[in-house]
């Protein structure tokens, strides 16, 4: 090479102070000073206006791409994305038009640097950065997705840093409406591997969520140098993406919240059901995250090397050590650490932009096309701003709605025609009582004791009113109802032995200890006891089978408190006896003896009476002595 050129000798390129190339051409009111970059949906560069003076950054569509149609529908796809966003970490339109065959248009000049370059250059070393940065990403996204509008290609190079450290995001060249039908190859999907969501590469429905999954790439790209997941080629990446889940993010870098590694995990799902729900829910966690105290924020440590991803040789994205010198930008590297929007065409394969593209852009979907001007006669150079665009924009909206006013005056009519129909129906049909009307009903029935009488005004305000802060109430009272008339069946069983067949086990159970409540209450104690521990507990089953535990608790409730008092009366009365023996000992022994003796017999089975029989016990011994 050397050799070469000693014979040889090149024009050097001109350059700018910054190291841009120079140009001479000119676009509408804007002379091109430098080229700021290049990729497959055209070059930008560095212009000014020569009528205000004002800087902007000029995209713009090559005259040999410019008759492509396919190429031009994605061009315009950007274009008007872009008039519909105004917000600061979006950047801004200035103004659209055609020169010479070439389509382009005017956008805000962002000094500063790519996300992109920012990680690999001047790595972030701490965490709150990252979610600094993420934020005004969320906040943007925000903006875009309540617009309906998704971006699709969210990635380290389409994220700029401004010298004030502000978030712009930018290339909105294959956002779309939710819904609307994009504009791709044949059979393909447009994206960028390593920060595309999984339902997004492989041809299902893409929603608002997909920028959230990207966002969520972006930020773990942040923290751990590295995107969720590596490969040298895209079908290797598109492998893991399907089956395999990224090393967590607190395993690649140490100190950093416990919050912030759930949530960059959650965003990461595979099903988009399971990620956050929006970019509105995303930016309040985030704000949430930059809330906690400073003073426990520690530098960003990278975790010992046997525990990164392996990186495969032609991958140079992944920093090697945690020294503080990144490495530097060079071609291949620039390349990683752009990644590059893929064409995902339908057979699996991968491929780059279109020929003749330069890596690193995306190609747009699009649904909404300005179709170019056949007329020979048609101006070669136009340009629009943006307010003369959207004053014509405005323009025909109100000659639509002149040319159409008999049509709203028609709906007008058939509108007043349907609501007088409506207001006669309504004064002649009888009016339904409202929500108080129906509650003081049914309350003045519960304090008159006749529930029963009100069952049909529950059900109308429990079907009517569900959302009204009573219908719990109601809804307990309708509950009772249905167990006192529930219990009533239980007993009319019970008396007239009819037949159980119908009845569950539970129920046929209850019916038997229902029997015995009179007779041997003791008995029905126990049977109620086995069922609730059977089957129960109560609140935890419906229907009858819940009925009917809740009636056999309220029957042990009532049996315990009645034979608590029986047991207490018996026992007083017992206790009586006891102190007459005791008295009735010295002069008659044979008549103390007598009652020591009864007591023993009565209590024989009696739990409750243990110690009156131990005294009974010890009288009756001491009588022998």
């Amino acid at each position: 090479m050397k050799r070469i050129e000693r014979f040889f000798s090149f024009p050097a390129t001109p350059r700018d102070e910054n190291g841009c190339l120079m140009t001479e051409k000119k676009m509408g009111p804007y002379r091109l000073e430098a080229t700021i970059g290049s990729g497959g949906m055209g070059t930008v560069y560095r212009g000014i206006d020569e009528r205000t003076g004002d800087k902007a950054a000029i995209k713009v569509l090559p005259s040999g791409m410019s008759h492509n149609e396919g190429l031009r529908e994605r061009f315009q796809r950007e274009i008007e994305t872009l008039l519909q966003l105004r917000h600061p970490n979006i950047v801004r339109l200035y103004g659209f038009g055609e020169e010479e065959g070439e389509l382009f248009y005017a956008m805000e000049l962002v000094d500063g640097k790519s996300l992109a370059e920012v990680i690999v250059k001047k790595p972030i070393k701490n965490w709150r950065t990252a979610v600094k940065y993420s934020l005004e990403i969320a906040y943007g996204l925000r903006q875009a997705h309540d617009m309906g509008i998704v971006h699709r290609d969210i990635k380290p190079a389409n994220i700029l840093v401004t010298k004030s450290n502000k978030i712009k995001i930018l290339d909105f060249g294959i956002a779309r409406l939710f819904g609307a039908t994009g504009v791709t190859m044949a059979g393909g999907i447009v994206g960028t591997a390593d920060y595309m969501a999984p339902e997004q590469a492989f041809g299902e429905g893409v929603t608002p969520k997909a920028d959230l999954y990207s966002l969520g790439a972006v930020l773990y790209a942040m923290l751990a140098r590295q995107p969720p997941f590596r490969g040298s080629t895209v079908t290797e990446i598109l492998d893991k993406l399907r089956y395999s889940d990224p090393i967590p993010i607190d395993r690649l870098v140490e100190t950093i919240p416990n919050d912030l590694a759930q949530l960059v995990t959650q965003l990461l799902e595979k099903n988009p059901d399971q990620r956050v729900p929006t970019a509105r829910v995303l930016c309040r966690r985030l704000e949430a995250l930059l809330e906690t105290p400073e003073d426990t924020d520690f530098e960003m440590n990278m975790a010992d090397y046997s525990t990164r991803v392996p990186s495969s040789p032609a991958d140079e994205y992944q920093l090697k050590s945690n020294e503080d010198d990144a490495p530097t930008l060079d071609p291949e590297v620039r390349q990683m650490a752009e990644a590059p929007t893929m064409n995902l065409t339908g057979d699996g394969k991968s491929g780059a932009s279109a020929p003749g593209s330069v890596r690193g852009k995306t190609e747009a979907p699009a649904t909404i096309v300005t179709n170019r001007p056949d007329d020979k006669d048609s101006p070669k150079t136009r340009f629009t701003t943006v307010a003369e665009q959207r004053k014509k924009t405005t323009e025909e909206e109100q000659r639509r709605e002149k040319s159409s006013a008999w049509i709203n005056y028609l709906q007008i009519g058939g509108l007043l025609l349907a609501l007088g129909v409506v207001v006669a129906v309504m004064m002649i049909a009888p009016r339904k009582p409202d929500a108080d009307m129906l509650y003081h009903t049914i309350e003045t029935s519960v304090k008159d004791g006749n529930l029963g009488a009100v069952d049909a005004q529950m059900d109308d305000f429990l079907d009517r009113f569900p959302d009204d802060s009573r219908s719990s109430y109601v809804a307990e009272l309708k509950e009772e109802l249905n167990l006192r008339r529930r219990e009533r069946q239980y007993q009319m069983t019970a008396m007239l032995g009819n037949s159980q067949q119908k009845l569950l086990p539970a129920e046929q159970l209850y019916l038997e200890a229902l029997k015995t409540y009179d007779t041997d209450p003791y008995a029905t104690r126990r049977r109620l006891q086995g069922i609730l521990m059977t089957y129960g507990p109560a609140d935890g089953q419906t229907g009858d089978l819940g009925r009917c535990l809740t009636l056999a608790e309220r029957r042990l409730k009532q049996l315990n408190g009645v034979l608590v008092a029986q047991t207490n009366q018996q026992a007083a009365s017992i206790r009586e006896r006891l102190d007459q023996a005791k008295r009735l000992a010295p002069d008659d022994p044979e008549r103390a003896r007598q009652i020591y003796r009864g007591v023993l017999l009565l209590l024989e089975d009696r739990t409750w009476g243990s110690n009156l029989a131990a005294e009974a016990e010890s009288g009756l011994e001491s009588l022998r002595r």
